[in-house]
């Protein structure tokens, strides 16, 4: 074979070296594409991975609630049977039969000291034969201090008498101050008084009931259930 010959311009040797490369070039093109086409494939086969979504969380506003006042119960529920009925002009109450008004009283102290004005005085006893007389008494007097808290706190420093007993309580919703005072009075006879001040816009009225201390805790019930019947005629 004449290898100087040539074919479209070249020598026979020329042309083989152009076909090696030429297929080389197409074993490379070939290899090339057999990996793009492994990779796509091996991309199409692996599981989609999950998008996790963000969770609504739904969020409950706390509910305000209000503590209801209490119901005042029907006055008349508040008598007890049998119980006497003692009206003026600008109040009544109830006590058991028995008592009468009383021209004089023995008591520790009349309201908070001060001058109230003793609207209501009854005495009575737990028997014909006992030597000891209870009272009961409801005054009243105008408010002189800025506050209920100021009046009440002076009048306790000035009375000389330290409580024995003080409290906040309600009288069928209404707001008032119990208080026990602890002394001896007429014949050296050891006696306790119970006191509820309550305050009606700008008048405080005190409802309070003296006795023996033995006679005073027997009756402190009676005396506790003569408040509450214990309203301003409007």
């Amino acid at each position: 074979m004449n290898l100087n010959k040539k074919y479209f311009g070249m020598t026979v040797t020329q042309i083989g070296i152009l076909a090696g490369l030429a297929g080389t070039a197409f074993l490379l093109f070939c290899i090339l594409g057999i990996s793009v086409i492994r990779r796509a494939a091996g991309s199409a086969l692996q599981p989609p991975t999950a998008t996790l979504q963000p969770t609504v969380t739904m969020v409950l506003t706390p509910t305000q609630t209000t503590t209801p006042a209490p119901t005042p119960l029907p006055y008349e529920s508040l008598i007890p049977s049998g119980w006497v009925q003692y009206r003026t002009a600008l109040f009544e109450i109830w006590m058991p039969a028995g008592y009468k008004t009383a021209q004089t009283t023995d008591v520790l102290v009349t309201g908070l000291g001060g001058n109230p004005i003793v609207d209501l005085s009854l005495s009575g006893s737990t028997s014909s034969k006992s030597p000891n007389k209870i009272y009961m008494m409801v005054s009243y007097e105008p408010m002189t201090a800025d506050t209920f808290e100021a009046f009440f706190t002076a009048r306790l420093r000035g009375l000389g008498l330290s409580p024995s007993e003080r409290s906040k309580v309600t009288l069928n919703t209404v707001p008032a101050v119990r208080l026990i005072f602890s002394g001896r009075k007429g014949n050296n006879t050891d006696i306790n008084e119970l006191t509820y001040a309550i305050l009606d816009g700008t008048t405080i009225w005190y409802v309070q009931y003296t006795a023996e201390i033995t006679e005073f805790y027997n009756l402190l019930g009676n005396f506790e259930a003569s408040a509450k019947t214990f309203r301003v005629v409007k």
